[in-house]
C-alpha cells in the first residue's frame, strides 16, 4: 500500500507522555495516521531523511492530543433537569452535538468519553466521527445511564413516568438490569455507565452490591467495561467490592475503601471542573442552597482524593463538559489545573492523567492514543511553552499552534456561526416572576 501522505515536524521539544522522558532537537516522523517514527533528529533513519515534506515548529513542544476522561456531547449545555431530560427533541440534540464535537477538538482534546446521555445521540455522533461526516474527537460512548430511582437518571417526579428521552434508563429488577445492558450492547455502545448514587446525597447507594456485581458480571461477560456514577460514601464502597473499571468522583469515600481500590488498581475519575466552575460562577447563577452542598462535597473530595494520591491512586483527568457550568471548548485542561492546586499534583504528573492514564477510558483506542510513540495514531498537539511545568499553558487555545488528529491538520478557525439557544433548550417558565394585586 503506498502511504497517502508523510510528513515530518522537525526541530521539536518532544514530550511523549510514555513517562517523563523529553526529546530535545526532535523530530517526529507521520506516514498515512499513524506515527512511524520520534527521536532525536541526530538519530533519524535514512528512509524519513528523504521526505519532502517537513514542517519546522521551532522548538515548541510536540505532545499527545488531550484525553478528556469524562464529558457529555449530548448534554448541549444544559442549565436544569428539564433542559436536560425533557424539552429538547433528539434529532436537535444530535446536531447540536456535531457541532459541539468541533469545538471539543479546536481545544486540544483529539479523544474523549461520553458516559451515558439520550438514546443514542452519543453513539450516532461517535461513528459520524469515524465516517468524517462531522469534525471531533475519537469519541467512546456509552448508552443511557442505568439507574433506579435513588439515582441521578432518575430525578424528575414520578408522575412523569419513564421518559424515553432521559438520560437515565430506570431498572426495576435484576432481570431489567440484564437486559438494559444487553440492549446498549446492541446498539454499539463502548462502554456501560451505571448511576450508582443519586445528587447531594452522602451516605447511601442507588443499588445494592448484588445488583452491581450483577451489572459488572454481565458488561464483562459481553466484552464492554463498565464505569459507576458513584458520590455517596455507600455507592464507592460496593463499587470497589463489585470491581467496576472505573469509578467517577468518589467524593465521600471513607479511608478502608481508599485503601481497597488502590489494592485492586481501579481509577477515579473525580471530575472537580464542574464543581469549582459551579462555586466560582457566584451566587446570582448558582442558588446558595446549591453551593452549600457542593462546597461540602469538594472539601470531602479534597481531603479524600489528595490522600488518595500520595498513596498511589490513580487519578484521571475528565472535565465533565457538556454543562452550563462546563461548556464545550472551554474547560477541559481545568481538571489538570485543579489537580495541581487542589490534589498535590506536580505538573507532569497531571499532563500524564489526561494524556497516557486518560486512555484507559476510551476502549476502541485506549493502546493507540495519550502518548507518542511509532504506531500509535498521530493525534497531536504542537504546543507553545513546555506544559509539563505549567498545565495551565493548555487552557489557552491561542497556545495551541497546531492540531493534528490521524495525521491530519485541523483548520482552527472560526465558524462565524452565532448559534441562537433555542427557547426549548430551557426550562419553560410561563412568566419570571408573580403578578400581585396592589390593595388600596
Amino acid at each position: 500500500m503506498i502511504p497517502t501522505q508523510r510528513f515530518r515536524l522537525d526541530n521539536a521539544r518532544i514530550l511523549t507522555c510514555e513517562d517523563k522522558t523529553i526529546i530535545d532537537n526532535g523530530s517526529l516522523v507521520v506516514v498515512d495516521d499513524r506515527i512511524a517514527w520520534l527521536g532525536p533528529i541526530a538519530e533519524m533513519p535514512t528512509e524519513f531523511k528523504l521526505i519532502d515534506q517537513i514542517i519546522d515548529v521551532n522548538q515548541r513542544t510536540v505532545m499527545p492530543g488531550l484525553v478528556d476522561a469524562h464529558m457529555h456531547i449530548s448534554f448541549g449545555e444544559a442549565a436544569s433537569e428539564e433542559e436536560l431530560s425533557l424539552y429538547t427533541p433528539p434529532a436537535y440534540r444530535a446536531i447540536r452535538a456535531s457541532v459541539d464535537a468541533r469545538k471539543v477538538l479546536l481545544a486540544g482534546v483529539t479523544s474523549a468519553c461520553d458516559p451515558g446521555g439520550p438514546r443514542g445521540i452519543a453513539t450516532a455522533v461517535r461513528d459520524a466521527i469515524d465516517a468524517g461526516l462531522v469534525v471531533g474527537p475519537r469519541l467512546a460512548a456509552a448508552g443511557r445511564q442505568i439507574t433506579t430511582q435513588q439515582g441521578i437518571g432518575d430525578t424528575l417526579p414520578a408522575p412523569l413516568g419513564d421518559l424515553s428521552t432521559s438520560f437515565g434508563a430506570i431498572v426495576r429488577s435484576h432481570d431489567e438490569i440484564i437486559q438494559e445492558i444487553r440492549n446498549e450492547v446492541k446498539d454499539g455502545v463502548d462502554l456501560i455507565k451505571i448511576a450508582g448514587s443519586g445528587p447531594g446525597t452522602r451516605e447511601f447507594g442507588a443499588f445494592t452490591l448484588t445488583e452491581l456485581e450483577l451489572a459488572v458480571s454481565e458488561a464483562h461477560r459481553l466484552d464492554k467495561p463498565i464505569a459507576i456514577h458513584a458520590r455517596s460514601r455507600q455507592s464507592i464502597a460496593d463499587a470497589v467490592s463489585a470491581g467496576f473499571d472505573w469509578i467517577m468522583h468518589a467524593s465521600y469515600m471513607d479511608e478502608p475503601t481508599m485503601e481497597m481500590l488502590i489494592m485492586r488498581g481501579i481509577p477515579v475519575i473525580p471530575a472537580m471542573t464542574l464543581l469549582v466552575n459551579s462555586l466560582d460562577a457566584g451566587k446570582d447563577v448558582v442558588p446558595a442552597v446549591i453551593r452549600d452542598g457542593i462546597k461540602r462535597e469538594l472539601e470531602a473530595a479534597v481531603k479524600i482524593l489528595s490522600k488518595a494520591y500520595k498513596n498511589g491512586a490513580r487519578l484521571i483527568a475528565g472535565s465533565e463538559t457538556g454543562f452550563a457550568m462546563t461548556p464545550y471548548g472551554q474547560w477541559h485542561s481545568r481538571e489538570m489545573e485543579l489537580f495541581v492546586e487542589l490534589l498535590g499534583f506536580n505538573n507532569h504528573d497531571a499532563l500524564l492523567a489526561m494524556t497516557k492514564y486518560a486512555a484507559v477510558a476510551i476502549p476502541r483506542f485506549g493502546n493507540l492514543v495519550g502518548t507518542l510513540s511509532p504506531g500509535k495514531y498521530a493525534d497531536l498537539l504542537v504546543v507553545d511553552g513546555k506544559p509539563e511545568l505549567d498545565v495551565k499553558i493548555l487552557g489557552d487555545q491561542k497556545n495551541i499552534h497546531k492540531i493534528i488528529k490521524s495525521g491530519r491538520f485541523v483548520e482552527n478557525q472560526e465558524d462565524g456561526l452565532n448559534r441562537q439557544s433555542q427557547l426549548f433548550e430551557r426550562t419553560r417558565l410561563f412568566t419570571s416572576g408573580i403578578y400581585n394585586r396592589q390593595k388600596s
